[in-house]
């Protein structure tokens, strides 16, 4: 849900996604109101990615494929988050003001 006015080019660590839908929405995370139908992705956004473009107002509909690669202990395959106790990954947006800040949220993952 992109409640800003810009564009956010948000990207995805260690996990690619595919974009499924964008909706346009009017409201906040609190309360609000789908106003159009669901608009597929772009012919340039069919796909696995790495990044995908959240527009301003609308919510961006993505699924997640979580195929890390083999790590070579069990200890290090098993491992979770002392903080959460899941498998965390992390997101950001990809404009460099805030890249630059560290502005980045974590997913976890159970």
């Amino acid at each position: 849900m992109n409640l800003t006015a810009d564009t956010h080019p948000i990207h995805f660590h260690l996990v690619n996604v595919q974009l499924i839908q964008r909706q346009k929405f009017t409201g906040d995370p609190t309360g609000f109101v789908l106003v159009a139908g669901p608009m597929p992705p772009e012919a340039n956004e069919i796909g696995w990615k790495e990044t995908v473009r959240m527009n301003p107002g609308e919510i961006t509909t993505v699924i997640m494929k979580f195929d890390l690669p083999k790590l070579p202990t069990a200890a290090m395959r098993n491992a979770t988050s002392p903080r959460t106790g899941g498998h965390e990954y992390v997101w950001h947006c990809h404009i460099l003001d805030i890249e630059e800040h560290d502005m980045m949220r974590p997913l976890v993952v159970f």
